[in-house]
């Protein structure tokens, strides 16, 4: 899915999105970033509200997952199951969450989902403004195979 059809269908399917003005930058199989201005996120300070910044933390962690497993055609359904966000100092800009997938990690979560038919995997995320980590996230998150989803045969997929 193209960064502009997955903003599109998480402005859709979460309305918090698109009121936060989110937008998915770019994803390469491993990586995705995902932005968000400060006018839509701030708060009395003038400076980026945390919630929005955790908010965008678990964003880039879940799309990752969701975008990482339909590249490679697994079908799930993905929750956030613990979220934790360290604020290292004021966001007084833009911001990005910027997620990379676990290498070492995908290919079990991988190979336990198509097993299992759910599995769980830990997304860390930096959220970045003015070229500077300010904060850091780390989630983990919960996928279960869809009902109708037919996995690969291979078990140990690469990364895609």
């Amino acid at each position: 899915m193209s960064p502009e059809a997955l903003t599109a269908q998480l402005h859709r399917t979460i309305p918090l999105t698109a009121a936060m003005a989110t937008e998915v930058r770019s994803f390469d199989g491993r990586r995705l970033e995902i932005s968000a201005p400060l006018a839509a996120n701030h708060n009395l300070h003038g400076t980026a509200f945390g919630g929005s910044l955790a908010t965008l933390g678990i964003l880039g962690g879940w799309s990752l997952v969701a975008s990482a497993l339909d590249a490679i055609g697994v079908r799930a359904r993905i929750v956030v199951q613990h979220s934790e966000c360290e604020f290292r100092e004021p966001v007084s800009s833009d911001f990005s969450a910027v997620s990379e997938l676990p290498e070492a990690e995908w290919p079990r979560f991988v190979a336990t989902l198509r097993r299992h038919r759910r599995a769980r995997i830990a997304i860390d995320t930096t959220l970045v403004a003015e070229h500077r980590a300010m904060a850091s996230h780390r989630g983990r998150f919960a996928a279960f195979l869809e009902a109708d989803s037919e996995p690969t045969p291979d078990p140990r997929a690469p990364l895609p």
